[in-house]
C-alpha cells in the first residue's frame, strides 16, 4: 500500500469515530423525542379526559341548584325559557339548557325556540326515566346545532320520587376538548364515542379526522377501544403513515361512554431529530472533505513529488549517470536532508569515479613510459 494511500486510509478512520458518534447522538436524540412527545400526548389527552369529567360534575351540580329553582317548576313556557336563557349565557360551555315533561314533551329551552318535540325516543330520556339522584350522560351530534354536545340529563323528582321534569343540559365537547396550541407538532385530539364515531378532532380544521367520521374497525380503534388503563402505541393509519398515539384512561368516568386520544404523526415528532442529524451529518461531511484534501495535498507536496525526484535520481544513479543531482528547492525536514545527502553520496561517487579514472591514466601513461624506456634501452644495445 502507497504512502498516500496509508495516509488517507488514516484519515477514513479520523472521521470514522465522529461520524459514529453522531449516529449514537441522533439515535439517543431521536428516542429522546419520540419518549418526550409520547408523554406530552399522553398528558394532554388525560388532562382533557379529566377536565371533562370536571366538567360532567359541575353541570351535575349546576342540574341540581336549578332543580331546586322555583323558576322551572313555573307553568309559564315562556318565563321557564328565559330563565333558562339567561342561565345559559352565563354558562356559554352549553349549546342548550332544555326541561322535559315527565309524557316526554318538550317545555321550556334556552333558544326559546317555542317548538313542539316529543323526546320519548330519545335513549337519555328513557333511562332518565329509570334513574333516581344520578345524572345519565349520552355523547351524540345535537339535532338543533349539529355539534357534538355530551348530553347530561338530570330526573328532578319530589320528595316521594315522582318525576317532575328531566333537565338537559348539552354540554359543548368542541369547547371542552379545545387545545390552544399544540403540544406536539401535527398533534389531534379525539374525543370518540363508544361506537367509534369520531365527536371532537381538535384542533379544528386540521388535516386528519373529522367530527362524525367512524374510526370502527381500524388499527386505531382497537387501540382507542379498552378504556382502563392509559396506553401509548405507534400506529399504522390507512393513508400508510404512522401516528403516536396515546390513550387517556377514562375508567373513572365510564359513564361518559367516550375515549380521548391524542396523537401526532411520527414523522412529524422526529423531524427535529432528523434535522439535527442532517445538520450534523453535513458538517461532518464538511470536515471529512477537508481532511481528505489536506491528505491530498499533503501527500501531493510534501511526500508524493520529493519521492519522486529522489527515484528520478536513483534511476539516473543506477543507470550509470552519477552526474544526476536534485535541484533546489529541497523540502524541509528529514525528505530534504535525505535528498542533500543522496546529492553528497552521487557526488562523493563522481569523485570517487573521477580519481579511479585519474589513477588509471597515470598507471596506463605509467605503462606506456616503461614500455618505451625498454624499447630504448634495447636498440642502443643493438648498436
Amino acid at each position: 500500500m502507497s504512502i498516500r494511500a496509508r495516509l488517507l486510509l488514516i484519515a477514513l478512520l479520523a472521521t470514522a469515530i465522529p461520524a459514529l458518534l453522531v449516529l449514537a447522538n441522533f439515535i439517543k436524540d431521536r428516542e429522546a423525542a419520540i419518549a418526550g412527545d409520547a408523554r406530552r400526548l399522553a398528558e394532554l389527552a388525560q388532562a382533557k379526559a379529566e377536565d371533562l369529567h370536571q366538567r360532567i360534575r359541575g353541570t351535575a351540580q349546576l342540574q341540581f341548584g336549578l332543580a331546586r329553582a322555583g323558576d322551572l317548576d313555573s307553568d309559564d313556557r315562556a318565563a321557564c325559557s328565559a330563565f333558562l336563557s339567561e342561565v345559559r349565557e352565563a354558562y356559554p360551555q352549553y349549546t342548550g339548557i332544555l326541561t322535559i315533561r315527565p309524557d316526554g314533551r318538550l317545555f321550556c329551552d334556552s333558544l326559546r325556540s317555542g317548538r313542539e318535540l316529543d323526546l320519548n325516543n330519545r335513549d337519555y330520556f328513557r333511562r332518565a326515566l329509570a334513574t333516581r339522584g344520578d345524572v345519565v350522560l349520552e355523547p351524540t351530534f345535537g339535532r338543533l346545532t349539529g355539534l357534538a354536545v355530551m348530553q347530561v340529563a338530570y330526573p328532578a323528582r319530589t320528595a316521594q320520587g315522582e318525576l317532575r321534569f328531566v333537565l338537559l343540559a348539552s354540554l359543548d365537547l368542541a369547547k371542552a376538548a379545545a387545545v390552544s396550541a399544540p403540544v406536539v407538532p401535527g398533534a389531534q385530539l379525539l374525543v370518540v364515542d363508544d361506537k367509534g364515531q369520531v365527536l371532537v378532532a381538535a384542533p379544528a380544521g386540521q388535516a386528519g379526522f373529522k367530527p362524525g367520521e367512524s374510526i370502527a374497525g381500524t388499527p386505531l380503534w382497537r387501540f382507542a377501544e379498552p378504556s382502563t388503563g392509559a396506553a401509548e402505541a405507534d400506529v399504522a393509519m390507512l393513508d400508510g403513515g404512522v401516528f403516536k398515539w396515546a390513550r387517556a384512561d377514562t375508567s373513572g368516568i365510564a359513564g361518559t361512554r367516550v375515549h380521548v386520544l391524542a396523537g401526532a404523526p411520527r414523522d412529524a415528532i422526529v423531524a427535529g431529530a432528523n434535522a439535527r442529524y442532517a445538520r450534523d451529518t453535513a458538517l461532518l461531511a464538511a470536515v471529512a472533505f477537508g481532511l481528505f484534501l489536506a491528505a491530498w495535498l499533503l501527500t501531493e507536496r510534501a511526500i508524493r513529488r520529493p519521492i519522486t525526484r529522489m527515484t528520478a535520481m536513483a534511476g539516473q544513479l543506477a543507470a550509470g549517470d552519477l552526474a544526476a543531482r536534485i535541484e533546489p528547492p529541497w523540502p524541509s525536514g528529514e525528505l530534504g536532508t535525505l535528498m542533500q545527502v543522496m546529492n553528497q553520496t552521487a557526488q562523493s561517487l563522481q569523485a570517487q569515479r573521477q580519481d579511479i579514472a585519474n589513477l588509471n591514466a597515470r598507471l596506463l601513461q605509467s605503462q606506456r613510459m616503461e614500455a618505451i624506456g625498454q624499447l630504448t634501452g634495447g636498440v642502443a644495445h643493438d648498436f
